[in-house]
């Protein structure tokens, strides 16, 4: 019940945010809507952008769930931006908000794990150290989180395969590269 009480509150601020800005929806909005108490909201979340927070890991988790390695890396980034695209309104309602430090925080621990992890395993018959690996992470972790937000602002018309095609092309290769000339 704990994660379908989760869901019910998710969507319906989802479905709020075709009518109203994110500032403009209270907590008293979304119980009404769902026909729960304030005191069921409160247990589940602190605020709103924690719900918005929670709503984020979701869709992150199931977009990216089984890529975290270089050939499928590719995949999860596609998932990545069609569950960006499916929940339009709650990303550009966030960028938009006081909050959207948070979600590029968010973005970018989430895209700097799937990376690492891609990372991991290309240097796991190598000899690197553990800060040339986060490096690397961390680097492609802003140029992700860069062209993904480039990609919100202007308003997600460019197809996500093609974006994803166009990612694929500049960092076949790289990750293997770099890792060799940082390994002993």
């Amino acid at each position: 019940m704990h994660n379908a009480t989760k869901a019910l509150l998710a969507d319906s601020l989802i479905a709020m945010l075709e009518k109203k800005t994110l500032e403009k929806i209270t907590v008293k909005d979304l119980v009404e809507d769902c026909g729960l108490t304030r005191q069921t909201f409160y247990n589940h979340f602190y605020d709103i952008y924690a719900l918005v927070e929670w709503i984020y890991l979701r869709e992150t988790e199931k977009a990216l769930a089984g890529n975290k390695d270089y050939d499928t890396w590719q995949q999860g980034f596609y998932q990545l931006l069609i569950s960006i695209r499916k929940n339009k309104e709650l990303v550009r309602n966030t960028c938009r908000s006081t909050n959207r430090d948070s979600l590029e925080r968010y973005m970018y621990a989430v895209i700097y794990d799937q990376i690492l992890a891609v990372v991991e395993r290309q240097a796991a018959e190598m000899t690197v150290e553990q800060k040339h690996k986060n490096f690397i992470a961390h680097f492609y972790s802003l140029a992700f989180i860069a062209l993904i937000f480039e990609w919100i602002r202007d308003g997600m018309k460019e197809k996500p395969e093609d974006i994803v095609d166009q990612t694929a092309v500049l960092i076949k290769g790289d990750f293997e590269k770099a890792l060799k000339k940082y390994a002993k």
